[in-house]
């Protein structure tokens, strides 16, 4: 695959052509007459294009499914921009909020169209736009933004704000494109982490308590398993689980000369689960299981945790796992499983690695099961 290409994504109305108000509200045109170009928008795009950018137009056009603009008219606009502006593609949404496509902003799908067949990367890329939408969209792309300030957008946030299209694009070709593209990953990041939180299951992340606080109370024990990343938060969970929920908790990877020794005389497949046979796993007992993929039998990934789960199963110990994308296998069978949703493909392991230290820190100083206070909590 060859190099990827950073793009500007223009929205249409307010951008590249002005709005019409109606009523004092800002809409799309609805005559030729009244599709007029933003002055001297040709030659701000040729600055964009000269500097390595290329450029492509997304809208929404909800006015052709409410029956406001024929299809025929849309086209006569599409093809005055084509002929009158240095762009590659003009893609419209021509459905309305109630269609329910992937298409209409604040949804991704025409920038991810672009992506996937024009070759675009949308991490280096932009979108100027003058709503909300346009910002949101950007955000689900994993792409930057920079609001257009209009009256009729006031209160809206965006990570870059600029008066005018010119000012916009001397903001993406000047230095500071540069410097904005390192900011916007972080902005888009934290957001990230916002939206993650906010859709966690409080129903699995109680279920995980319940389950623990029924083991402890038998004096069972628990069996942290993890794969690269996730085995050094096992170590680091089975440190909080002993020390401040009072659970008796082990960890392969722990002991690195058994483990190796395992591996090398049984196999990697077998190691954990034949590591648990060793320490007498039973039905008094639970594994817990941290991993971005959640094992997966067909692809051959992380057998080694799908086999560690199936002996669990078979001799009645209890399965909890904190797990990413769709959960894999340990979504499937677990008796309590917390699965981290993927706002981004292309930062599944970094939120979902992270995530695991925030869900279990939550359940370690859960009041149910915190029996003993923290350093800094319990000073004066």
């Amino acid at each position: 695959m060859g190099r990827r290409s950073p793009a500007v994504f223009l929205d249409r109305d307010g951008v590249i052509n002005e709005v019409v108000f109606r009523d004092g509200k800002p809409e799309s045109p609805r005559t030729l007459e009244e599709f007029r170009f933003v002055q001297g928008v040709a030659e701000l795009l040729e600055k964009l294009r000269d500097s390595g950018y290329r450029l492509f137009v997304v809208s929404n056009q909800p006015d052709v499914a409410r029956g406001l603009v024929p299809l025929s008219l849309l086209k006569q606009m599409t093809d005055l921009i084509m002929s009158s502006l240095p762009v590659e593609r003009v893609l419209t949404c021509v459905h309305d909020d109630r269609d329910g496509c992937e298409c209409r902003k604040p949804k991704p799908g025409m920038l991810l169209q672009v992506a996937l067949s024009d070759g675009i990367d949308l991490s280096q890329s932009f979108i100027i736009g003058d709503s909300w939408r346009d910002v949101q969209a950007a955000r689900n792309a994993g792409c930057m933004s920079i609001l257009l300030r209009k009256a009729y957008n006031d209160g809206v946030e965006a990570p870059y704000l600029a008066g005018s299209l010119a000012e916009a694009v001397d903001l993406i070709v000047r230095q500071e494109g540069t410097e904005m593209q390192a900011a916007s990953y972080v902005t888009t990041y934290l957001d990230e982490v916002r939206q993650i939180a906010g859709r966690l299951s409080l129903d699995a992340i109680v279920g995980i308590i319940r389950g623990l606080i029924a083991i402890r109370s038998k004096g069972g024990r628990l069996f942290f398993l993890g794969v690269g990343g996730s085995a050094a938060n096992a170590s680091h969970a089975v440190n909080d689980f002993r020390k401040i929920a009072g659970i008796e908790c082990y960890a392969p990877t722990d002991n690195v000369a058994e483990l190796t020794a395992r591996i090398n005389d049984e196999g990697w497949e077998s190691s954990y689960a034949n590591w648990l046979r060793g320490s007498r796993l039973n039905s008094e007992d639970g594994i817990f299981v941290l991993s971005v993929g959640g094992g997966h039998a067909e692809k051959k990934i992380s057998t080694n945790l799908i086999k560690a789960i199936e002996y669990a199963r078979q001799v009645g110990a209890k399965v909890f796992g904190i797990v990413g994308r769709d959960g894999g296998y340990t979504a499937q069978v677990a008796d309590a499983c917390v699965v981290i949703p993927t706002v981004n493909q292309s930062t599944v392991t970094p939120h979902t690695e992270a995530f695991q230290a925030v869900v279990w820190h939550l359940i370690v100083s859960h009041p149910d099961l915190l029996l003993h206070e923290m350093k800094w909590e319990s000073m004066p």
